[in-house]
């Protein structure tokens, strides 16, 4: 949250950029963040060392594919069916509602989607330490009986 605030105030304050709908813009700056936290968290904890170099790559198909920084027409066929399956498009159209058009439905649609992505990988996060902790109690138990 500190981070989505403090890129706001350089954004906002030191490039001047120029807001429609300035909390909503917030809002979605946080949103955004924790998203992209749960995610990295996620995959770190299912997979170590082997979850970051997968969020690289995750990092690397949604900046070629959110169509941010190009549209995605332009984007070859083979990569235009990912570009659905990646919170960078729906952060996109999030902020894109927020700094320009205004369109509070579309935000929130968006923001929706995002908060979908933040509960799934909180929850598989959740259920990953869960099944773990079952694991070794499990274990302990067997252990305790063998003696």
């Amino acid at each position: 949250i500190i981070q989505a605030l403090l890129v706001d105030c350089i954004l906002l304050l030191a490039l001047k950029l120029e807001v429609v709908n300035l909390p909503l813009f917030i809002l979605t700056s946080i949103i955004v963040s924790i998203v992209f936290m749960t995610l990295i968290q996620m995959l770190v904890t299912l997979l170590g060392d082997t979850g970051r170099f997968i969020a690289i790559i995750i990092l690397i198909l949604q900046l070629t594919t959110s169509a941010g920084t190009f549209p995605m027409e332009l984007l070859p066929n083979t990569l235009q069916p990912i570009n659905a399956l990646l919170p960078m498009t729906y952060s996109i159209q999030s902020f894109k509602a927020a700094i320009s058009s205004g369109d509070i439905s579309f935000l929130w649609q968006n923001n929706f989607i995002l908060l979908s992505y933040m509960a799934a990988f909180i929850l598989i996060t959740i259920g990953y330490f869960a099944l773990s902790t079952k694991k070794s109690k499990d274990v302990e138990m067997t252990a305790v009986m063998d003696e």
